[in-house]
């Protein structure tokens, strides 16, 4: 019986040590920091995530640093970058430009004045001031953001202002680097937090959002109206700040709820989920198992690799009646009832007035931590933190059947759910992108495309739609678009393939001349190593001097076949390529963009993957 009890007792013991989430300080060497800020982001596109931080040191100096993600736990400061040093602000990042690789923009205090910077990405390990003006802020938010559906990324920047007043502002993207200014959209804030997700699955990006708009503390949500204005939302939430703001749907019924930390009055200290019932209402659960705190951070994020949405929680709690600060910094696990529990991992120190951000940074298949702010002695750290689970993440399956329907001044893009072994089909989102016929980018997915691999681990930029519409695109254009599926871990699927849509009338075509409706482009083998033969026919017409152009992922053209003719007898034509650009030079792996080109006119387009 002893022997009975002691097998009984071994098998407990492993399970424990099998299914315990455990987390290992990588000592990466990262910049101490407190009233500071993170972001994984794969600024290098060479993908693993590296991360940018901002804030003060221990000796209170503003900094705002870079760090390249070498493999092997290594993180390496890029000195070649100029980044202004910003503290009690925000960090994000986004390609602001299309041209496919992480963009920064960064709010907060220099000293005590407020600055807002947005910098483009060289591709050289080094930033540049882009030179467009926004309203210097401080104590606020700062994102990237698509707010009315036109293609390209906007700016929305919130905070404390030099004249004393609150701003929300959002500057519409109207391309060619030039933004128009809208300062009356949204109510401004400090010490704020702002987080977008199409909450309503509508098609179109909402707001939530905490903080002070100056005369009481406020948690609200608006609603996109599709006009380029916001409603308020008519939702009561506990009014909130010094916190943080999460969506995710941790239920995974198809809509997307909210995770909220926070200091409200008269003196508590909550961390909410507030479910969303589907019908534009929120239920407030109550007894979930979450620590309250504030100056705090909470986020969603699948880290036991079970398909569903678990918590990530660090901040600081004053209990009633105690002189004595509690600190908090623990995963909470999704219970499946909507309560949590906390898994009590010892991470060494609890953290506060700082920030988190989750992200795969090693590509192991699991979630890992990268966390700023004091400890409880004072001392500004910066962590990160290796998740040491025993069970991988795998990748959804790729989206199927891709549609997209024209309108008079809008396009529906559509397509088939994926499917997942972890996540909820009803919890996947999704990724699009657009391109030109020459492979340079319309709407990023910010995304490595020849792998499925994003940039930044987030959900996908559709949410939970498997249909997006986008209004007043360029016409007389041709377009090539693709969709990935995400899921509970912001893991990627690979992209569908492409397919495509016509604009207006492009120019130089000619209605009786070839169209995309009766040629046809494709290579085989696809991967391939080292060749692949390119096909194309063109039903009923015949070729005089075409062209069959190779674009890298960047829209560079690496290689031409010119004067290519075809009789309307032979009906169909191919090429090699081997893998060289035009002078003979191997090319890298990756996705490449190839189109067939008569006078001028892409007529139809492909992508193909070189492997080595």
């Amino acid at each position: 019986m002893k022997k009975k009890n002691l097998f009984l007792f071994l098998t407990l013991c492993v399970s424990i040590a099998v299914f315990a989430q455990t987390f290992t300080n990588v000592n990466a060497g990262l910049e101490g920091l407190h009233f500071s800020d993170v972001a994984w982001g794969d600024y290098d596109t060479d993908g693993d995530l590296d991360v940018v931080i901002c804030g003060l040191t221990s000796d209170e100096m503003n900094v705002t640093k870079i760090y390249r993600n070498d493999g092997e736990s290594v993180f390496t400061e890029i000195m070649e970058q100029t980044l202004i040093g910003l503290s009690i602000g925000d960090v994000a990042w986004g390609d602001y430009d299309a041209d496919g690789d992480l963009d920064i923009i960064l709010q907060g205090y220099m000293g005590g004045n407020q600055m807002t910077k947005l910098y483009k990405n060289n591709g050289n390990d080094s930033f540049a001031d882009s030179g467009i003006e926004l309203m210097a802020l401080a104590d606020g938010s700062v994102s990237f953001i698509d707010f009315n559906n036109d293609g390209k990324l906007d700016i929305f920047t919130d905070g404390f202002a030099i004249d004393s007043s609150n701003y929300g502002i959002m500057y519409k993207n109207e391309g060619n680097g030039e933004y128009t200014m809208i300062d009356d959209c949204l109510p401004g804030s400090f010490k704020a937090a702002y987080e977008w997700a199409d909450y309503d699955n509508d098609g179109d990006m909402d707001v939530f959002f905490i903080g002070h708009n100056g005369v009481e503390l406020a948690s609200k949500l608006y609603v996109n109206n599709g006009d380029e204005t916001f409603s308020d939302s008519g939702n009561e939430f506990f009014g909130l700040w010094l916190g943080d703001v999460c969506w995710g749907d941790y239920n995974s019924d198809g809509n997307l709820d909210l995770l909220v930390t926070g200091f409200g009055m008269p003196n508590n200290r909550e961390t909410l989920v507030y479910k969303n019932n589907g019908d534009g209402s929120f239920t407030a659960l109550e007894a979930t198992g979450l620590d309250g705190g504030s100056h705090s951070t909470a986020l969603w994020g699948d880290f036991n690799n079970d398909g569903d949405l678990d918590v990530f929680f660090c901040g600081t709690d004053l209990p009633e009646g105690s002189s004595v600060w509690d600190r908090y910094m623990d995963i909470y696990i999704n219970n499946g009832d909507d309560t949590f529990t906390a898994e009590g991992i010892d991470f060494g120190t609890a953290l506060f007035w700082g920030e988190a951000a989750l992200g795969d940074y090693d590509a192991d298949g699991d979630l890992d931590i990268i966390v700023s702010g004091y400890d409880d002695d004072g001392a500004s750290l910066t962590y990160i933190y290796r998740n040491e689970s025993v069970t991988a993440n795998t990748i959804p399956t790729t989206p199927e059947n891709l549609t997209a329907e024209i309108g008079e001044t809008d396009i529906v893009f559509s397509w088939d759910a994926s499917t997942d072994a972890e996540t909820a089909t009803e919890a996947l989102t999704y990724n699009i992108y657009i391109r030109y016929d020459n492979g340079n980018l319309f709407y990023p997915a910010m995304t490595i495309l020849e792998t499925g691999m994003k940039l930044i681990p987030s959900m996908g930029n559709t949410n939970l739609n498997t249909t997006w519409t986008l209004n007043n695109l360029p016409t007389d254009m041709e377009y090539f678009w693709s969709v990935q599926a995400v899921d509970s871990q912001y893991a990627s699927s690979e992209f569908a393939v492409e397919g495509n849509f016509v604009l207006g009338t492009p120019a130089d075509s000619d209605s009786n001349e070839i169209s995309m409706s009766n040629s046809i482009l494709s290579n085989y083998p696809n991967p391939f190593n080292p060749i692949t033969t390119i096909e194309f026919s063109v039903k009923n017409i015949g070729l005089e001097n075409a062209d069959l152009e190779i674009f890298n992922a960047k829209g560079q053209l690496v290689h031409k076949f010119g004067n290519i003719t075809i009789s309307i007898a032979d009906e169909v034509g191919s090429v090699a390529w081997d893998g060289t650009d035009s002078k003979g030079n191997s090319v890298g792996s990756g996705i490449y963009f190839y189109n067939l080109v008569v006078d001028g006119k892409t007529i139809a387009g492909n992508k193909m993957v070189l492997l080595k």
